[in-house]
């Protein structure tokens, strides 16, 4: 979906995401069709495109409440409703381990259904918002987590475009608990504790973070400062760019704060920055803001480690900036993309 830099009407809770359910705000400016309800779009099918990856749900069986979930996945794509926070490693007890794969959806009031593993709590709450985008170009509608185009939609024509009856949905995502994720696992902080990670960074090393990349970016780099007990105080450098080890660039130009505290049985040292520092330029994607926070996570197996990672908030609204389509506006899709 397309990132949205002004805030309107439309927000609330000071997340962009709201915005891209306001018709104005998505390519071409479809129009809205509030008869098509999250379980009916499921009940016919919804379809998923990321890059070369593409996904299919559908509502199977019903048993009681809830509906068996059908879904195919082409080689090599997670298996999950969501390409952003659900495909990433959660760690419970200090074990790294894949999200479960969905399967049963649960309608819930208020235009919602519950994407879940059958007997366990986690999951995903969904609501999708319809638009009809015949005629509207199809490339601007293939997006990655960030709101940039895919690969694949630069090789797609900006004159191609849908046909008549094709719909794309807007999801909102919350999880239905409090996770703690870990984007990649292939990252060296060289610890094993978080408090081996918050003294090996107390000093004159600091600890650059991970950002998004774009026009007007700024890298930042920390230190841990005053802790007492299990909190203690950050201190905010801009950092270096295109360096092997992190350097800070110039004097101290924030401060912060950070917890240590134990998540769903894992230790986990969790970050504060004020208000003006651009949660991009920390790691997260501003769709994601207000449901996810910076953290640095202790794992016991398959190793012990230190790495990034983020505390996923139940019951905080986000989006992974990616429109889902009806079978119309999919096999278009997959026309435009041979």
């Amino acid at each position: 979906m397309p990132s949205i830099v002004k805030l309107s009407a439309c927000a609330v809770f000071g997340l962009t995401l709201a915005g891209l359910s306001c018709a104005t705000d998505l390519p071409g400016q479809p129009q809205p069709l509030p008869h098509i309800s999250t379980l009916s779009a499921f009940q016919t099918g919804v379809y998923h495109f990321y890059d070369q990856n593409s996904s299919f749900f559908k509502l199977g069986k019903k048993a009681g409440s809830q509906y068996r979930l059908v879904s195919e996945f082409s080689k090599g794509t997670p298996r999950y409703f969501s390409y952003s926070m659900s495909k990433d490693w959660t760690v419970r007890n200090g074990v790294l381990q894949r999200p479960s794969v969905a399967n049963v959806v649960r309608p819930v009031a208020g235009n919602k259904v519950n994407v879940i593993r059958q007997g366990q709590s986690s999951g995903l709450s969904v609501e999708l918002k319809a638009y009809d985008v015949s005629d509207k170009s199809i490339a601007s509608y293939l997006k990655l987590q960030n709101g940039k185009s895919t690969k694949l939609s630069d090789s797609v024509s900006s004159w191609t475009k849908f046909p008549t009856g094709s719909v794309a949905y807007v999801p909102t995502l919350t999880s239905l608990r409090t996770e703690v994720i870990v984007p990649e696992v292939n990252i060296f902080t060289g610890q094993k504790t978080v408090e081996g990670f918050v003294k090996a960074f107390s000093g004159k090393i600091p600890n650059c973070l991970r950002y998004e990349k774009r026009s007007g970016s700024q890298p930042y780099a920390i230190r841990f400062t005053n802790r007492k007990g299990n909190t203690g105080n950050i201190e905010i450098y801009e950092a270096k760019r295109g360096k092997v080890f992190c350097e800070v660039d110039g004097p101290k130009v924030a401060n912060g704060s950070y917890k240590i505290q134990t998540i769903n049985g894992t230790k986990v040292l969790t970050l504060n920055f004020p208000q003006h520092i651009d949660r991009r330029d920390i790691g997260i994607h501003s769709s994601e803001n207000g449901a996810l926070d910076l953290a640095f996570v202790e794992v016991k197996k398959p190793h012990p480690q230190v790495l990034p990672g983020r505390v996923l908030h139940a019951k905080r609204t986000f989006t992974d900036n990616q429109y889902r389509f009806n079978k119309v506006a999919a096999d278009s899709i997959k026309n435009a993309l041979k």
